[in-house]
Parts: structure tokens; sequence; C-alpha cells
């Protein structure tokens, strides 16, 4: 039986964004993947996956605060031409040009309801300003009117940490500290409607959640009363959010609703090898609780959250 496998963590190498570092004398650095929508096609014809949400989640800081909103308007036009051209094959999510909270509002609702894209791609933090911070309430509160995706990704510092490479696991750590903040600052309580996907299962967040919850209950202090409820409600919180399988397999399945997670795989990064045991592996680990369990994490899940994409699918049901 075909069961589709939807992919929500598949990033473009912009050529809007190559384009402006060249017009910088900016130098391309070496490790950077070759990306097509046809080589991105290929990506996913060696991990057999359906369908993908293409994303590019920048710090557009480099440049002033204007060409980073124009910018990211030619980049969003050039992540909706792909999914256009593709509509059986890509979906997107909008580049913000944060820090500028006005801006990335603007561009919002321009990506949306204008170019059509299925959520926004956000980075952790902008200039330091993590999302808690009160300058984005406008923007978070527009996602949350609208019942948004937001995909959350980490920034991936060029320094290396302990003389390991920053994509290894600092980006992990980035993710589980944002969405620490996020809980202190009541983030998850004031906009309920966002619907957060973290990836790379979510950092240390699965793992580390009664921590977490001791951080919101003791608004950063550990030396605070609580009781089991009141644990029970905060990491119920982080339950709610979404965790895309993307290079970090492992017990994920077993620390988080079957509901809750998604499949990805890091086109173009990974190598082939790579993104074939993704896929084997996360099938399989699923496949071991239940089938159910398995097509939640495939593709049911994504179709709940994208209901536009089940169409192309119309045989595929989840019992």
């Amino acid at each position: 039986m075909f069961n589709p496998v939807i992919d929500v963590h598949h990033h473009i190498i912009s050529r809007e964004m190559q384009r402006k570092q060249k017009e910088l004398g900016m130098e391309i650095p070496s490790f950077m993947p070759r990306w097509t929508p046809e080589i991105g096609l290929e990506k996913m014809g060696v991990a057999d996956i359906s369908f993908s949400f293409l994303s590019a989640p920048s710090d557009l800081t480099f440049i002033d605060q204007p060409s980073a909103n124009t910018l990211a308007r030619k980049m969003n036009e050039e992540l909706a031409s792909y999914a256009q051209q593709y509509p059986e094959k890509y979906g997107a999510f909008a580049t913000l040009p944060l820090p500028d909270a006005e801006a990335a509002l603007e561009e919002t609702i321009y990506a949306l309801d204008i170019l059509g894209l299925d959520g926004v791609a956000m980075l952790t933090s902008y200039q330091g300003k993590y999302l808690s911070h009160l300058d984005y309430a406008e923007l978070l509160s527009e996602l949350d009117r609208r019942s948004a995706v937001v995909f959350l990704h980490p920034i991936l510092i060029p320094q290396k940490i302990a003389g390991l490479s920053p994509a290894l696991l600092e980006g992990t750590f980035d993710t589980t500290r944002a969405v620490t903040t996020m809980a202190v600052h009541r983030i998850f309580d004031q906009y309920p409607s966002i619907r957060f996907i973290l990836p790379h299962t979510g950092g240390m967040v699965p793992y580390i959640k009664w921590r977490i919850a001791l951080a919101a209950i003791g608004q950063d202090s550990i030396q605070v009363e609580a009781t089991p409820e009141l644990f029970e409600a905060e990491m119920a919180k982080l339950d709610h959010l979404y965790y895309d399988s993307t290079l970090n397999l492992g017990t994920i399945q077993k620390l988080i609703g079957p509901d809750r997670i998604l499949f990805g795989a890091d086109i173009p990064w990974p190598a082939d090898s790579v993104l074939r045991m993704q896929r084997e592996s996360v099938l399989h680990e699923a496949m071991q609780i239940s089938e159910d369990n398995m097509k939640a994490i495939a593709y049911g899940n994504a179709f709940r959250l994208f209901p536009r994409i089940s169409k192309f699918y119309e045989k595929v049901t989840l019992n």
C-alpha cells in the first residue's frame, strides 16, 4: 500500500540571497550544497519523499533594513515560484525581514494572502532578541489570529565550540534555549493558536520538559514551591508543539505523542545515505508502535496542519 511521506524541513539555497551576496562582494562558502528545484526533487526521490515544504530561514541583518525588506520579498516570490511550478511536490514557508517587526508583519500578510505560502519560517532570535521580546507581540498576535504555522529554525553560529561544528550540536541547544525563553515569558499561553514546528526533534526540549516547566513556574528560579499538577500543566504546553524528525533519530516517539511528530529530512544538506537512513529509521520505529502511528508521522499529521495537500492523495487514509 502506498504511504506518502511529507517533509516539512527542506531548505532552498536561494538564488536571490546568493545574488545579493555576490553584489556585495561576499564569498559564497565552499561547503554550501547546490540546490535547484530539480535537484530538490532528485533528493526527495532518494528518500522516497512525496512532498516537501521549502524554507530559507535567514538572518538578513548583514544588509540595511530597507534592503532586507526587499530581499525577503524577492526570496518569498522565489519560494512561491517553486511551489507554483511544482504544486504537487512543493509548498513553502515565508522568510521574514526581522528584527523589524513591522516589516515582518507586512511581509507575513503578503506572503500568506497574496503569494499563498503555507506558513512562515523564523529564526530562534534576531540580533539577540528572542521571540519572547515585546517588539514581536503584534507579529505574534497576527500569527495567532491566523492559526499560522511557524517553522522555528535555530541559528548556526560560524565558530566551532569545543572544536565541534555548530551544525552538529549548537543548533539543538539554540532551539532549546529559545523554547525555554518562550515558556518562561508565557508565549505559548498568550498565543496558543500558533502552530510551532521545532526541527531536529526540538533539540533537547522533549528530554528536559520537566526542567523547562520548572523555569516557567519559577520564572527562571529553581527555588519555587510547586505541585505535580502544575508541572503537568506546564509540560502539556510543550506537548502541543510539533517536532520534526530531522537528523536526530532516537527516542522522540517515546517522549512525544504521535500526533505531534512530523517527518523532516533537511535536504539538501545530508548525504544520500543519511537521507535514506532517516526515512527508514523514522518510519520503522513508528511502525513498531503501530501502523496508525507510522501513517500519522509519514503524512497524517501534515495533512491536518496543511489540509490543502491532502487532495493530492485522495485514496490515502489514516485508517
